[in-house]
This record gives C-alpha cells, structure tokens and sequence, in this order.
C-alpha cells in the first residue's frame, strides 16, 4: 500500500531485513495494541500477553506482504525499503545502486505496476501454508469452509495433540491465517491506495488513458463508501473510519484532478 510516508521519531525501529532496509513507526504498535487482544482468543492467557502476541502476528503478516512488492521491485529492477506505521505498511521503491535491467528505466510500466502491486497480496496469502503446515506437522487437521459464502477459508484444528495443549498456539495460528486471508482479501478491493486500487488504476489506464484516472477514483470513491458502510452495519468502527477515510481521500484527488481523466 502507499499513502504517503510519516516522518521519523526518534522512536523508530530500523533494521534490515534480506539487505532490505525496514522502518518500524512507533505508531504501527497502536493497531496491535487495539486489536491484539481480539485477534488472539485465549481464554487461558492474561490479555496483556493476547496483546503481545496479536502485535506479534500482525507484525509479521505485514511485514510479509510489503516484503512481496519489495522483491517485485527488485525484479524489475529497482531497489526498495518498507515502512510500518498506523495504518498498516509501506513498499517504497528507492532508485539505490540496482540497475533497471528489466523496466529500461524511469516509471514502472503497467503491467509491472500490476504484478508488484499483487506481490503484496500474494506474499501475505502465501503465509498460510507454512502454518497449516505446521498444523498438520503437530498432527492436527485442517478442514474447509468459506467466508462471505464463496471464500474457501481453511480451518486449522489441533485438538488431541501436544501442541494443542500449549497455551495460545492454537490461538495464534488461527489469528495468523485468518489475518493473512482477510487483509490480503480487502486489499484487492479496488480503493486507491489499496494494492487493489492501484491495480484497477492501471487497467483503467491501459485501456482509456485520457479518462482511466478519474474513473479508476470514482470506483475508489464508491467502493470506499461501500466498505464504509458494510463496517459500520456490521459494528467496525474502525472499518468505517478506515475505507470513510480513503473515500475521501479519493474525492480530493479527483478535485485535484478536476475530475478530468488527464494521463500521468
């Protein structure tokens, strides 16, 4: 995703990861602080250690999809670093010292923005498998059911295994993989700056480059709204602010634009 990067704190993590340069804003904890202890049910530990541990997984599920555009970035080229910060994370594509053997230089094209953009996503999704993986190493199940009605979810069960008597594994695979699936999912909702958005704003661009960026914000406006609404029915409120607060900053670019599709 990328909105645009908060500055530096003196309270910054920095570290590298791969030889890739990871920013860490202290206010990336405040999501796991107001959602940890939600994401991780167990009723067997104290919520200040459901609280850790919530932090711990959404920690490593961002940093995992915003490592997948990363690596796109350098397969086309091009030299990245990632931010995590209170909205979630960022990929920044950095020129560095990389030659741009594939992209010939300057912009990415569209379908190169199209794959990085679903790097993300497909990085995130593909961290389910070592945690079933693991489910069925312990010498538990997994079974299948859906979300939304047509959305395959795995459920991973360790009941009568060793490690399904450890406090919070259980709880904390089962936070991971529904994590892993349903933000990779609500990225691909076509709401700039989502990996979604940013995709359906290439192909609106590919295929009508005069009016492709105000109709790609008008989607992002109505879809936006729509999430919105869907959040706040179902009692999310953060959901609501979250997709209200991307409407709207769709709404401004298309003001900024003057609601005309000029190309980039």
């Amino acid at each position: 995703m990328l909105l645009s990067e908060p500055g530096y704190t003196p309270y910054d993590l920095s570290f590298n990861l791969f030889g890739i340069p990871v920013r860490v804003h202290p206010g990336f904890f405040l999501i796991g602080l107001l959602f940890g202890a939600n994401w991780v049910r167990d009723p067997e530990l104290n919520t200040g250690v459901r609280v850790l541990l919530g932090i711990a997984v959404i920690f490593v599920s961002i940093l995992v999809h915003e490592l997948g555009h990363v690596l796109a970035y350098q397969y086309f080229g091009k030299a990245g670093r990632i931010v995590l910060y209170w909205m979630g994370g960022l990929a920044i594509a950095d020129s560095g010292n990389m030659a741009w053997a594939r992209s010939g230089g300057g912009r990415f094209t569209g379908n190169q923005q199209i794959i990085i953009s679903l790097a993300g996503p497909f990085a995130g999704m593909l961290l389910i498998v070592p945690l079933l993986a693991f489910v069925y190493a312990a010498g538990g199940t997994v079974f299948w059911s859906t979300i939304f009605g047509f959305i395959p979810l795995p459920v991973p069960n360790l009941d009568g295994t060793a490690m399904g008597e450890v406090p919070g594994v259980m709880s904390v695979i089962w936070a991971g993989v529904l994590i892993n699936l349903f933000w990779n999912l609500i990225n691909l909702v076509p709401i700039y700056p989502l990996d979604g958005g940013q995709v359906s704003r290439e192909l609106f661009l590919k295929f009508d480059p005069w009016n492709g960026l105000k109709n790609s914000l008008i989607l992002s406006i109505a879809a936006g709204i729509g999430m919105a609404v869907w959040g706040l029915k179902n009692g999310d409120q953060f959901i609501g602010f979250f997709f209200g607060y991307m409407a709207w900053q769709s709404y401004q670019s298309l003001q900024q634009a003057g609601g005309t599709g000029r190309p980039w």
